[in-house]
């Protein structure tokens, strides 16, 4: 005597044949939480927001208050690392250029958020300040040489580097130095220069090794010029800013590979991002400043970055790199072994201690500097180009799992991968509407997903979705007639179908009612409805050697078989 009895649930495996399917996997496996081990079915989504505009494509939720949102695909918003911030500072790029804006620029009016930001660093002056001294020289003196440069300071308090030096001059402490700086050397263009904006100025001092800009005043933005009689003993700090050019930006000529994208907070204070090959990161709590020397030329073009463990995990259009220091100067890239390039920036999801991308030959894992192929031994690459679509996806991270959906011409479809059970379990999602976009909320683990024109929480709803479960092909030594089917579920109704040889012997659904269950039969046809006692349904009189059973239904379902006898059933 035979039967088949499911009461453990994992994923499908598209890359293994029906008949070598381990008894959990099945063919089929679509909206469907394997967490438990059961069948689960997944909630529907639910409606948070109603888009200011409905071709939106990138979300952020600000302050657990508002939604910001923006046109273009990728970009990447990071709240400020800054102590007692009361500008709440966020930082983002993939909207053009490098970007900061304050709860006070963002969000004015009553929508179309963010209403207001500005171009992320500082420029330096374009020209160097002008002296000239005045005053009677002392006698009884040594003259000093004297040289200035000044830097802008935004509303935000943001120092940029320094304007090329004056000329010198030889100047003793009876002497004063009206400094001049053009309103000519102001920068254009989308920056912080406001009603707080300053401007620093500092002098050099000669010690006993070497020569420093030290500081001499603050003077307010519109200020053009300033008569320095500072003593030098009185003189403040060194100039900090020597190095302190903003992120690569719009500028073609220095940039060819276009502003920086990609921005990510790394820990310590630091930002990182990058263009083209190159990696770059900022000064630490100081994300308007990205040094020369903070940055990386890799081999290959990155397409996305993402931080974890103890570094940075860089995704190129060749191999993966891992990127690890203590110190924004003195980094080291680790070409890691894994001949996989990232074919999809919007593949590429931080999983906490690796990070999960979409591979020409799979789904990738990478975990410092190793890596791996999670989807190979279950699902061939032949399978994942044609029906995972990894180059059209747009994936999340949602409650330790990684959820990917994509429009492939009109056809909407989606899959997810759950690496939390005992073995990795792929199930796909029916969709409704497109998902051009979403947000994973640090703070709660929650999911949003952008559809038509609403931000959707990700199985909010509380309503299940309809889930569906073929299992393996189970075969006998020799052909069987299987007289009944099982199934025990949390409630009902449940649609039931078994294959005999690849042929549909049996279309079934089973709904209960105070402990009485109702059989209604599609096939075989002109079948009168029944009633049963116990879960468990009578099959036709079919023989065959490969048998298949195929679940569906908005409910948990616990157990599954096949059986020659009703006895079998009983005591499987």
């Amino acid at each position: 005597m035979a039967y088949f009895k499911n009461k453990r649930f994992s994923g499908i495996a598209p890359g293994v044949n029906p008949l070598l399917l381990a008894e959990q996997f099945g063919q089929t496996a679509q909206n469907i939480d394997f967490e438990s081990g059961k069948l689960v079915p997944i909630k529907g989504n639910t409606d948070t927001y109603t888009l200011q505009n409905s071709a939106r494509r990138s979300i952020y939720f600000y302050r657990d208050t508002n939604w910001l949102e923006w046109p273009n695909d990728g970009v990447d918003a990071v709240q400020g690392p800054i102590a007692n911030d009361t500008n709440e500072r966020l930082y983002y790029t993939g909207d053009d250029y490098p970007r900061v804006g304050t709860v006070t620029s963002m969000i004015t009016g009553s929508s179309g958020y963010p209403v207001v930001s500005y171009r992320l660093g500082v420029p330096a002056p374009s020209a160097a300040p002008s002296i000239t001294k005045s005053g009677t020289a002392s006698a009884n003196e040594t003259p000093e040489t004297r040289a200035y440069v000044y830097t802008l300071v935004t509303d935000l308090g943001e120092e940029g580097p320094p304007s090329a030096a004056s000329s010198t001059l030889e100047v003793t402490s009876t002497e004063a130095v009206a400094v001049s700086m053009p309103t000519s050397a102001n920068p254009s263009g989308n920056y912080f220069f406001s009603t707080n904006a300053k401007k620093r100025i500092y002098r050099s001092n000669t010690g006993s090794a070497f020569t420093n800009f030290q500081f001499v005043a603050e003077v307010a933005y519109a200020t053009t010029s300033f008569s320095d009689s500072v003593a030098s003993s009185a003189l403040g700090e060194v100039l900090p800013s020597g190095t302190w050019i903003g992120p690569p930006d719009d500028n073609s000529s220095l940039y060819p590979d276009g502003p920086m994208l990609g921005l990510t907070a790394v820990g310590n204070g630091v930002f990182a991002g990058f263009s083209g090959k190159r990696f770059c990161l900022s000064e630490p709590f100081l994300p308007h400043a990205w040094p020369i020397d903070y940055r990386i030329t890799l081999e290959e073009h990155i397409v996305d970055i993402a931080a974890t463990g103890n570094g940075v995990v860089a995704l190129t259009n060749g191999t993966p790199y891992f990127i690890t220091g203590t110190d924004p100067a003195a980094l080291t890239p680790i070409r890691i072994d894994l001949a996989q390039a990232c074919v999809n920036k919007n593949s590429v999801v931080d999983m906490g201690e690796y990070v999960l991308y979409a591979s020409p030959d799979g789904l990738v894992a990478v975990s410092g500097t190793t890596g791996e192929v999670v989807s190979r031994g279950l699902i061939s690459v032949e399978q994942w180009n044609s029906d995972f679509h990894p180059t059209l996806i747009r994936a999340f991270r949602h409650e330790g799992t990684y959820v990917a959906f994509y429009n492939n011409g009109g056809t909407l479809g989606g899959w997810y991968y759950d690496p939390r059970s005992s073995e990795a379990a792929f199930s796909t999602i029916t969709l409704s509407a497109e998902v051009r976009g979403g947000y994973e909320d640090p703070k709660s683990g929650q999911l949003y997903l952008i559809e038509a024109n609403k931000v959707r929480k990700y199985r909010g709803g509380t309503s299940n979705n309809t889930l569906t479960f073929k299992s393996k092909k189970y075969e006998t030594p020799s052909p069987v007639s299987m007289a009944w089917v099982s199934v025990h579920a949390d409630a009902y109704p449940v649609t039931i179908k078994v294959f005999g040889d690849g042929a549909l012997i049996a279309h079934y659904t089973l709904s209960e009612s105070a402990g009485v269950y109702t059989q209604v039969t599609t096939t075989p046809s002109g079948i009168s409805n029944g009633t049963l006692r116990e879960p468990v349904m009578r099959l036709p009189a079919v023989v065959a050697s490969q048998w298949e059973v195929e679940v569906s239904g908005a409910v948990t379902i616990n157990e599954v078989c096949l059986a020659q006898s009703i006895d079998e059933i009983r005591s499987a």
